[in-house]
C-alpha cells in the first residue's frame, strides 16, 4: 500500500528531500531558488511561497551531492534561474556521507537508477561502507524508518569541507558558470556553543580547492546567537524572526 504511488514518501521521516526532489521537476516562474539544510528550511520551507524565491531547502543529511542533484535537475527542467542562495550552516558541509543518517536520508531518496549517474565514484566509495547498503530498495525499508546502527568515524582530516562536499562544490560551481546563474553562499544563525569550533575552521580547505570565490563573505555574515534560542543547540525555536533578515538583508524580497 505504501509503495502505490509512492505513498511512503509524504509519512516517512525526511518527507521534505521527496517533496524537494519532486518540486526540482516543476517549472517556476521565480527567477530565484534556495537550497539548503533543515535550518535553511526552517527559514524557507520548501512547502511554503516566498514571493519571488522558490524554496527548495531539505535537510544537511542528503549532503552535497544531493543539493547539486537537485539544483541539476531544478535547470534541466527548464526553470530559469538568474541566482541560486544555498542556506546552510558551516557544518553542513563536513558532511562525507558517513553519518548515522545517511543511510535513511541519501541511500534511500537517491540510491538508484534515477540519479546513479550523478553519483562520482567517491560517492559510491562511502555508500558501500554503509551495512545493508544494497537492500536500501527493499520494499519493508523503503518505506520505513529504519535505518542500520551505524556508527561514523571519531574524527576527520578536515576541519569544513568533506571530500564530497569539495568534489560537488566544484560540480554546482561549474554548472552555475555554464547557465550563468549566479550563486551565493549564506549562513545560518550559529550558536554560541559552536564559537571556538567555528574559530577552528581551516580557511584553507576553501582557498586550496579553489572556493575562495563562492565562500567570499561567507564566515562574516554568520549570526551568533544565544544557545537558549535553539531548541536542539542547531534548530532555532522561533525562525520566523529570522526569517525576515534574510529576505531584506540577503535576498532583496
Amino acid at each position: 500500500w505504501l509503495m502505490y504511488k509512492d505513498r511512503y514518501k509524504s509519512v516517512v521521516s525526511g518527507d521534505e528531500i521527496y517533496f524537494a526532489l519532486k518540486k526540482s521537476k516543476s517549472k517556476n516562474k521565480n527567477k530565484k531558488v534556495l537550497f539548503g539544510d533543515s535550518v535553511g528550511r526552517q527559514l524557507f520551507d520548501c512547502k511554503k511561497e516566498h514571493d519571488s524565491l522558490n524554496s527548495l531547502a531539505s535537510n544537511q543529511s542528503i549532503s552535497m551531492a544531493g543539493q547539486y542533484i537537485l539544483f541539476r535537475q531544478y535547470l534541466e527542467a527548464g526553470n530559469e534561474v538568474d541566482t541560486a542562495y544555498f542556506l546552510m550552516r558551516p557544518f553542513t558541509f563536513k558532511n562525507n556521507l558517513d553519518q548515522v543518517y545517511s543511510y535513511h536520508y541519501f541511500l534511500k531518496p537517491f540510491y538508484n537508477d534515477e540519479y546513479r549517474p550523478y553519483l562520482s565514484e567517491a560517492v559510491i566509495s562511502q555508500v558501500e561502507k554503509l551495512p545493508y547498503y544494497r537492500f536500501c530498495r527493499y520494499p519493508p525499508i523503503l518505506t520505513s524508518n529504519w535505518a542500520p546502527d551505524f556508527h561514523p568515524p571519531d574524527s576527520s582530516a578536515y576541519t569544513f569541507l568533506s571530500p564530497v562536499s569539495v568534489e560537488y562544490l566544484k560540480k554546482i560551481k561549474a554548472l552555475a558558470a555554464e547557465k550563468k546563474v549566479s550563486l551565493v553562499f549564506l549562513p545560518t544563525p550559529v550558536s554560541d556553543e559552536y564559537r571556538n569550533e567555528l574559530a577552528h575552521i581551516q580557511k584553507t580547505e576553501i582557498s586550496s580547492n579553489g572556493l575562495e570565490d563562492i565562500f567570499s563573505g561567507y564566515f562574516e555574515k554568520i549570526n551568533m546567537l544565544p544557545d537558549s534560542l535553539f531548541s536542539d543547540h542547531s534548530h532555532l525555536v522561533h525562525p520566523e524572526e529570522y526569517s525576515s533578515f534574510y529576505r531584506k538583508n540577503y535576498l532583496n524580497l
